[in-house]
């Protein structure tokens, strides 16, 4: 074969004819536009060509317990119809020597079981398909959903859920990678047109059953006198009753105060917010039904604007303050944390 790259492109030309001609199908793109920052915070909905980022977030899990994979955007864009396909594949181990270990060998290719897929719409009118297929080397948890109002992603933020059951045989330790298939994931818009995507991966990794729930303070790279795009961010869903949250940074970045958002589609919540003083911010909340976090991700998103005169290259910790952080348990009781600081920076 004289030109087997002609050839690739042209197969590829004739799989999106087809694609195209097929009634309900999708469209998707990988260009990376640079949306999305730190682990699933600030970031864009798209570069010059307007693609929509579509992000796993990194998830957590521990053997046997309650594994969510959720899907974000950070750009609102009606959707009407979709088919969202994430392959599942261990993480090599660095090697230590030659071949693998009979530890290795014994550890499950396919570590999860499927429970459940929820894909968002403010008018509760998603219907939504799940399943998780089970190959020789990985997983394909596929998620197909219409919503006949087309509200689906009309609001960025968590897009749809997987949750599944880890394998009581994994370890601590072990990592799985979450990989958007780009042949097989698609989005229409609620005019019938195929949205271009920009998918970001991630990864699923194991702890210990005794290790405290991670919790991260997401900063953002954001131009002077642009609005930053903060967030707290959780990673394997546990439901808590209420909490608080305070949140330190260089005062002198601000150009004035911060917004704060709890979005329902992580669970019920009321919420009070306390940034009087310059620098810090308290977030305090309650949820009833303790639903709040059983779907995790961004459960605090903030909108910070930055000062004008901030100059280039400065940049502040942005820091969970452990002395005025915390989440409840059902019963009351301190959730044990691991915090994650993270950054703000000017550029």
């Amino acid at each position: 074969m004289k030109h087997p790259s002609r050839f690739r492109l042209t197969l590829a030309a004739l799989a999106a004819a087809l694609l195209l001609a097929t009634p309900g199908a999708f469209a998707a793109g990988g260009a990376d536009d640079g949306g999305g920052g730190g682990n699933g915070g600030g970031g864009n909905g798209g570069g010059a060509d307007k693609s929509l980022v579509l992000r796993v977030n990194p998830a957590i899990g521990a053997p046997g317990g309650t594994v969510a994979v959720v899907l974000r955007t950070y750009a609102p864009r009606p959707v009407r119809q979709g088919q969202i396909v994430v392959r599942v594949s261990r993480r090599p181990k660095p090697a230590k020597g030659l071949g693998l270990t009979l530890e290795e060998l014994a550890a499950p290719v396919r570590p999860l079981t499927f429970l459940s897929a929820t894909v968002y719409s403010p008018r509760n009118d998603a219907l939504t398909q799940g399943l998780l297929n089970g190959l020789a080397d990985s997983q394909l948890a596929k998620v197909t959903f219409q919503s006949p109002s087309g509200s689906v992603n009309s609001a960025d933020g968590p897009l749809a859920v997987f949750l599944f059951r880890l394998d009581p045989s994994v370890k601590p330790g072990d990592a799985f990678d979450l990989t958007l298939d780009p042949v097989q994931t698609g989005l229409t818009d609620a005019a019938g047109a195929p949205v271009t995507l920009a998918p970001r991966s991630d990864v699923l990794t194991v702890r210990a059953p005794s290790a405290p729930f991670k919790l991260e303070a997401d900063g953002d790279k954001v131009q002077p006198g642009a609005v930053a795009e903060l967030g707290v961010n959780t990673f394997e869903p546990f439901g808590v009753s209420g909490g608080r949250i305070t949140l330190t940074w260089d005062a002198r970045l601000s150009g004035g105060a911060p917004t704060v958002k709890l979005d329902p589609r992580y669970g019920k919540s009321t919420y009070t917010v306390d940034s009087a003083k310059p620098g810090r911010l308290v977030v305090d909340f309650k949820s009833p039904d303790s639903s709040f976090n059983t779907i995790p991700g961004m459960i605090v998103a903030i909108s910070l604007p930055i000062s004008a005169s901030a100059s280039i290259g400065a940049s502040s910790p942005f820091t969970l303050d452990s002395a005025g952080t915390y989440l409840l348990t059902r019963k009351g009781r301190k959730v044990k944390l691991a915090l994650q600081n993270g950054t703000i920076s000017i550029q």
